[in-house]
């Protein structure tokens, strides 16, 4: 056994891995039937975790080639090229030289660039895209490679939604046009921005209209968590009542990091033999956001001190659709309507404040809530 069955880190061995047995089945089901899918939860719901889980399983494994590039923080289409190129190179690095001298003579825009660890004295292999490259053409070299592979091949591209955000004209239209083309290669494309990834795939507007199956990845249910973490606690000697287990659960309003990583607090706090209980977990609660406070302060200092107090409303009332209403701004002391449209623009841009489908605006990362919670209160 690992020393907290509770995982953060890395991958999840099967046995820690919770519940999630329907949407798994949903997924092999997907793939098996060479289906493209789109996967779409809230952040930190575990959307990650599930694909990277499913592609480890014997009957992925043995059987596909499995790929996986995260966009979030990519900016342009140029950086996508090179995010994806590098996705697959890196991973037939673990196949050997002549899976990776086949990738790079079929994607010529890209070079492995050599270096030598200062301490170690070891060469380090990287990757770079030539400068004058176009990403059109790395894009259409590296599905070129993906089709003629002697393996079918999965493909997901998390954050897919961000390619909304290029400067570059008819992305959807570029990869769609390589997309609907391949036999040998699905695809699944996740993200969190639910309303964003609904308008690409449900919409005759867009490229991608009607071209996957939709799966939406929600709550780990209250009873499949509660019976997960007092399995864990008891094979560990440790000892946690049901009732117990559904406050990390409200307390993480059901997100299953928020969950996992208050779970994985709280085992550490008690030792073998000895119960946990509400006082030890609201030390566990606070170890977490005291180590979480340092960046959540830099984070603060950048924003407007306007900003700053619509987003302690926020924090406070828990969920808010009518952030503009009078009893709302009287409530919290705000300026004016306008002031809180303009400061709820930035908040979102900055991805400090989000919407839910219920269109109500609300602090997601459920620790920086609390600890705005905690700096009120003060």
């Amino acid at each position: 056994m690992i020393n907290n069955p509770f995982v953060l880190i890395g991958d999840i061995p099967a046995p820690y891995f919770c519940d999630r047995q329907d949407e798994i089945a949903r997924l092999l089901k997907g793939i098996r039937g060479g289906e493209n899918m789109c996967l779409v939860s809230a952040r930190r719901m575990g959307k990650s975790r599930l694909v990277k889980y499913c592609s480890l399983l014997p009957e992925i494994k043995d059987n596909y080639y499995f790929f996986y590039v995260d966009i979030l923080h990519t900016s342009s289409l140029r950086d996508f090229a090179f995010a994806f190129g590098r996705c697959v190179f890196d991973a037939l690095q673990s196949r050997g030289e002549k899976f990776v001298r086949q990738f790079l003579s079929t994607v010529q825009s890209l070079s492995v660039t050599m270096s030598v660890d200062p301490l170690s004295s070891m060469p380090q292999f990287g990757l770079s895209l030539n400068p004058d490259a176009q990403p059109e053409y790395t894009f259409e070299s590296i599905f070129r490679y993906l089709e003629n592979a002697d393996k079918p091949c999965i493909v997901c591209i998390d954050e897919f939604q961000q390619i909304v955000n290029y400067p570059e004209k008819n992305v959807e239209a570029l990869l769609r046009s390589h997309v609907q083309h391949m036999r040998n290669a699905h695809f699944i494309f996740s993200g969190s921005e639910r309303h964003m990834l609904e308008e690409m795939f449900n919409s005759s507007a867009h490229p991608f209209y009607n071209s996957a199956s939709y799966m939406a990845l929600g709550a780990i249910p209250e009873d499949k968590y509660v019976e997960f973490v007092c399995y864990w606690f008891e094979q560990y000697h440790k000892h946690i009542d049901a009732e117990l287990v559904s406050t990390i659960h409200h307390i993480a309003e059901a997100n299953t990091y928020a969950m996992q990583r208050i779970s994985h607090e709280l085992f550490d706090e008690v030792s073998s033999g000895e119960k946990a209980d509400r006082l030890i977990l609201t030390k566990a609660v606070n170890n977490i956001i005291e180590a979480e406070a340092p960046r959540f302060a830099r984070m603060l200092s950048h924003v407007p001190d306007r900003q700053q107090n619509l987003l302690f409303a926020i924090a406070k009332e828990g969920r808010v659709q009518k952030i503009m209403s009078a009893a709302f701004l009287r409530k919290y002391h705000l300026a004016s309507s306008s002031a809180v449209q303009n400061a709820i623009k930035h908040l979102i841009e900055l991805d400090l404040v989000t919407q839910d489908d219920k269109k109500q605006y609300m602090v997601e990362d459920v620790f920086l809530k609390l600890y705005l919670n905690q700096i009120s209160e003060k």
